[in-house]
């Protein structure tokens, strides 16, 4: 039971993740649930897939003790964030160039689609 619990909140987190960054990226709630409206069919299974390896984990870390996961999960916890950030990237334009990122801004823009495809393979690979 802990682990399915462990899987909501991660899951609920990383949407709420998102959701906080749009907001102060984007300046109002409406903004980022307009964004969310358009990207939610790579939102739900990324942050579904994050929570199922959460609860996974959590499984795995009480019947033991094995660093291996703990790589697997950061590698995947990073991608997920990764993808949920490019989805907020181009209300970075705005702010990145002032303090000299105007690259980044532009890559995470370019890139959307793919780094959530990457998000969601890595978080299925990370199940399996």
């Amino acid at each position: 039971m802990k682990s399915y619990l462990s899987g909501l909140i991660g899951s609920l987190g990383l949407i709420s993740f998102y959701f906080i960054t749009m907001r102060l990226l984007a300046g109002s709630w409406a903004s980022a649930f307009s964004q969310f409206k358009q990207l939610w069919y790579f939102m739900l299974p990324l942050s579904l897939g994050f929570g199922i390896q959460v609860g996974l984990y959590t499984n795995l870390r009480s019947k033991m003790k094995n660093n291996t996961s703990k790589g697997m999960m950061a590698g995947s916890t990073a991608t997920s964030t990764l993808g949920m950030i490019a989805c907020c990237a181009h209300h970075l334009t705005d702010i990145l160039p002032i303090i000299g990122l105007s690259a980044v801004s532009v890559f995470l823009i370019n890139y959307q689609i793919p780094l959530l495809v990457i998000g969601i393979l890595s978080n299925i690979i990370g199940i399996l």
